[in-house]
């Protein structure tokens, strides 16, 4: 099968480099998204394993579509070709690891479905008609080959479909993630301006850290970037805490090959990890607190209440780790990134430092080299991961 791994502009490269340290071939990286080939065993290891991807798709047709027309005769040509499915087909393509479910077990009427739709470089550009255009060419299709339909169900449908329309040609896939992968589970409490989980975790992996030594996050808002840190040293899948996945509910869905995956170990470079998060913000403690609590973090971290610029960090190697805040957060001016960057000079000597970098100046006057740096998009706002080693 030929499978999509979502993520946020930018974070192509990283995404990449993670399915290759899992050994999961790599195809093609593509705005927003990295596609690779195999069965249902790499499917499912990309949903449990990867850190900075959105959802994991599976590719299930493409064709034509530069007109109404195009759009709904291809959709409709899915359902009234499909061949039936076999005996025990279900059976069948759990054992093998490698088959799709077959489309006419994903589009007989007792599946209840969704669809969204996007668009881009497109003569059709309503992505609402569009959803709507393949839904009635579907459902048409079904009652004509069924004489019934399915129902649609936009909270938790059975098959979770999504329509890309890029250059007047119709991708159509299947999501088998469901909620997005950065809802992991532990984020119980939300400061102003919570910063993605993936992209946390996409700041850390840039780094190449070892996942060993101190951690210290000296802004840290609600904890976000050290519960991915402390699931890296410790050995944690990112997302072990959801309960709730789509491809639970897909025909042929192997819960036994699902439960091995969930078994493998992964390498936990630091048991004894220690998290050091600073934040002047009132309520920074309890979010920072419940978040890494959540995360099953309890006695890996320590909350310093104070300034970042008073806080004496532990001895390193180590790594520090933040993500300032900017516009209204903080006066975005060259003296703010100034002062920064002497901080990081003065009392992080020996630590690795990754900066995420937002604002207007993108961290341009911290007053030092990054060794890496890579654009991305955090949110509607661009900004940059500045990676630097500090001697």
């Amino acid at each position: 099968m030929r499978w999509v791994a979502t993520c946020a502009r930018g974070l192509e490269e990283i995404v990449a480099s993670e399915l290759a340290s899992i050994a999961i071939p790599v195809g093609s990286q593509e705005t927003g998204g990295v596609t690779f080939q195999g069965g249902w065993q790499e499917g499912l290891r990309a949903n449990w394993r990867l850190r900075a991807a959105n959802r994991i798709l599976i590719e299930l047709a493409t064709w034509p579509a530069a007109t109404d027309e195009e759009l709904y005769r291809g959709a409709r040509m899915l359902v009234e070709r499909a061949s039936p499915p076999p005996p025990f087909a279900s059976e069948a393509a759990s054992n093998s690891g490698s088959s799709a479910p077959p489309l006419s077990e994903l589009f007989f009427p007792s599946q209840t479905f969704a669809i969204q739709a996007t668009s881009t470089a497109s003569r059709i550009r309503d992505t609402r008609w569009i959803a709507m255009k393949v839904k009635d060419a579907i459902v048409d299709a079904q009652r004509e080959r069924w004489g019934k339909r399915s129902d649609i169900d936009r909270d938790l449908p059975d098959v979770a479909l999504r329509l890309r329309l890029l250059r007047d040609r119709a991708t159509l896939l299947l999501d088998t993630s469901g909620e997005p992968l950065d809802r992991r589970g532990y984020r119980a409490i939300s400061t102003a301006a919570p910063l993605r989980e993936t992209l946390a975790a996409a700041c850390l992996l840039a780094s190449d850290w070892n996942g060993r030594g101190p951690v210290v996050d000296p802004m840290c808002g609600s904890g976000t970037l050290l519960a991915e840190a402390g699931a890296i040293a410790l050995g944690l899948a990112p997302n072990r805490l959801r309960t709730l996945w789509a491809f639970e509910r897909l025909p042929g869905f192997d819960a036994t090959l699902f439960e091995s995956i969930r078994n493998e170990p992964l390498p936990a470079p630091d048991p004894a990890a220690r998290l050091f998060g600073v934040d002047r913000a009132g309520e920074a403690e309890v979010a920072t607190t419940r978040n890494l609590e959540a995360a099953g973090l309890q006695g890996h971290f320590r909350f310093i209440s104070g300034d970042a610029f008073d806080f004496d960090p532990p001895p390193g190697p180590g790594l520090l780790i933040v993500n300032p805040p900017h516009g209204h957060r903080l006066l975005d001016s060259p003296s703010e990134w100034s002062r920064l960057g002497d901080l990081l000079k003065q009392k992080y000597s020996g630590f690795k430092a990754v900066v995420l970098a937002g604002g207007a100046s993108r961290g341009k006057f911290l007053g030092l080299k990054p060794k890496r740096r890579l654009p991305v998009w955090n949110g509607p706002s661009e900004a940059r991961i500045l990676v630097f080693d500090l001697w």
